[in-house]
């Protein structure tokens, strides 16, 4: 059984005391930013309201005939439905079959979950298939939606689930558990939790091999341009674009620190580029850096959306070589 992350109990035993005294929604919205973890907490409430043996504090039993097959990802009363690829649309026609699942007789006599992760991932037609099983559910079904961008789903979704906001953990707590994972025994905890704005399974991420080595290199080749210059075109055609939304949020955290620095604000994420950037912010143009600070907001808007990655990436470095001024 998947234990919970420390930051989650709280939300765990408040779901699941609604449902022992029968009062939790057939409609969950679980929302909060990416890398908190809502999609553990999910699939454990699914698990305990589809278990036989209940514990007193609500955590599902671990052994019993709906436990057991629910572990293997083999329960007949447990719908879980995702893009066909990261990324992508889901499509009308997964949404029916969902939710012509949730509407088959319950095969355990435990009624039906299905969850839909990210439910943002619908386009219109997707989320209006899912309307009528929102407003008319089986009885005993629990529908649990996961977005960490609420606002891209229709208002007449929304209003139809009740919405439980995962906020980001207090910082002692993300590190001290960061610090006990093995893959972060050689890296520092609390610069992983600062780089992705206090985010711990984000952090965990950053401490994969080869990343953080990858977001020096990249922030390494922003400072070279904003020193000495270079050619964005040539560094753009080779860097791999797969890492477009990384690159993107390294480099914002990289211009929000410039800007820290430059009225001696506030101590730095960049904690490791501490001892370089006062002198490179001193010598920018205040307004040109607010300028693509607000630039490199609207463009972590779109590294999701199928646009040229290679002219958003192009127009990024060729940004950065003007706030060095440098000629285009």
């Amino acid at each position: 059984m998947h234990s919970l992350y420390p930051w989650l109990h709280a939300s765990f035993t408040r779901l699941a005391g609604q449902h022992q005294e029968g009062r939790l929604p057939h409609a969950l919205l679980l929302t909060g930013p990416e890398g908190v973890g809502q999609g553990r907490l999910a699939r454990l409430l699914a698990q305990a309201v589809l278990c036989h043996q209940p514990q007193a504090d609500g955590q599902p039993c671990g052994h019993c005939a709906s436990c057991r097959p629910f572990l293997i990802g083999a329960h007949p009363d447990f719908t879980a439905l995702m893009p066909e690829d990261e990324g992508k649309t889901i499509k009308v026609e997964a949404v029916r079959d969902f939710t012509a699942a949730l509407h088959l007789t319950s095969q355990f006599g435990h009624g039906k979950v299905g969850v839909i992760e990210p439910a943002d991932a619908m386009n219109t037609a997707s989320a209006n298939a899912l309307l009528k099983t929102l407003e008319e559910p089986p009885a005993g079904t629990l529908i649990v939606l996961l977005s960490s961008h609420p606002a891209r789903l229709p208002i007449t979704v929304r209003s139809r689930c009740q919405r439980w906001t995962i906020e980001v953990p207090e910082r002692s707590v993300a590190v001290e558990w960061l610090a006990r994972q093995p893959q972060v025994a050689a890296e520092n905890p609390a610069l992983l939790l600062d780089l992705v704005e206090g985010r711990p399974l984000a952090a965990l991420e950053l401490a994969a091999p080869d990343k953080l080595a990858q977001r020096t290199r990249w922030l390494e080749s922003l400072l070279h341009l904003l020193r000495a210059g270079g050619n964005p075109v040539a560094m753009a055609a080779a860097t791999d674009k797969v890492l477009l939304p990384e690159l993107v949020h390294w480099s914002t955290l990289l211009v929000s620190d410039l800007i820290r620095a430059q009225g001696g604000a506030g101590e730095l994420l960049n904690q490791d580029l501490a001892d370089v950037l006062p002198a490179i912010a001193r010598r920018l143009d205040a307004r040109a850096l607010f300028s693509l600070y607000d630039e490199l907001i609207k463009m972590g808007g779109l590294v999701n959306h199928p646009l040229n990655r290679d002219l958003l990436l192009e127009d990024l470095l060729l940004r950065f070589q003007r706030l060095g001024g440098r000629p285009s």
